[in-house]
């Protein structure tokens, strides 16, 4: 995730908070997500290149990569950076590349000869199977789940097959116990990759803010997906994490 390149707005009551604390404390390595974070809450994300990194200081939540940078890749540090939060969300970097290994034209789906779009759809949904199955056995879990769309990933130049691919990934999320499936991106970015697909699907925005309080200007009129902003992303000078502040 490129940080510079890269919930609703509701209340945590204690009641909430303690029973997220209460479940972190007793079963650490599982990673439990909340929607339901107040405006201005700051957290962080981190991936596989904070694998050196020590734990961030009294975190409020973290957004931890599952993928190592492309589809069906691991984040070798996933289950380490899990623990350094009490409240998490996981995300997973997406494509579509119809030379892939990956492409199966038999499942989910069974596709008709030259049907990319089909062939997409079973790319992505396959992707966030693997994407699971890997979160799965390293005892790492949430209901939130973000796709990271970004134009460094492998992306056809049809944006229609584009969103296919993401349209099966998150469908797969969802067939699998995820309750909330938003996207990671920029405006610029996510009118490349698709067109400017208007899904209503939470956004999670990257800025080029080093402040909170400057990114969160851009929790409205940022709505690339045409759904509500839940986070955006800034990174302080010196820090050696991004973070992001609720929307």
């Amino acid at each position: 995730m490129n940080c510079t390149t890269r919930r609703s707005r509701a209340a945590v009551g204690p009641i909430a908070v303690f029973i997220a604390v209460v479940a972190w404390a007793l079963f650490p390595t599982t990673a439990f997500a909340s929607t339901l974070l107040p405006t201005g809450t700051t957290g962080f994300d981190v991936s596989w290149p904070n694998c050196s990194a020590h734990a961030p200081s009294k975190p409020h939540y973290g957004i931890v990569g599952v993928s190592d940078g492309t589809g069906y890749s691991q984040n070798p540090c996933l289950a380490h950076e899990a623990t350094w939060f009490p409240i998490i969300n996981l995300y997973v970097n997406t494509g579509w590349y119809d030379q892939s290994v990956h492409v199966n034209p038999n499942s989910p789906k069974v596709c008709a000869t030259g049907d990319n779009n089909c062939l997409a759809y079973n790319y992505g949904y396959n992707a966030g199977l693997y994407a699971l199955h890997y979160a799965a056995s390293q005892n790492v879990h949430a209901t939130t789940w973000w796709l990271d769309v970004e134009t460094a990933n492998t992306w056809n130049a049809n944006v229609v097959q584009n969103q296919n691919s993401l349209q099966g990934e998150h469908d797969a999320l969802f067939a699998n116990g995820v309750t909330t499936v938003g996207v990671y991106s920029t405006t610029a970015q996510w009118q490349s990759v698709t067109g400017g697909w208007i899904n209503h699907w939470p956004g999670w925005g990257a800025t080029t803010w080093t402040t909170a309080k400057g990114a969160l200007t851009y929790c409205t009129g940022h709505q690339f997906t045409g759904g509500p902003s839940y986070f955006m992303q800034f990174k302080p000078n010196g820090s050696g994490f991004d973070q992001d502040v609720a929307c």
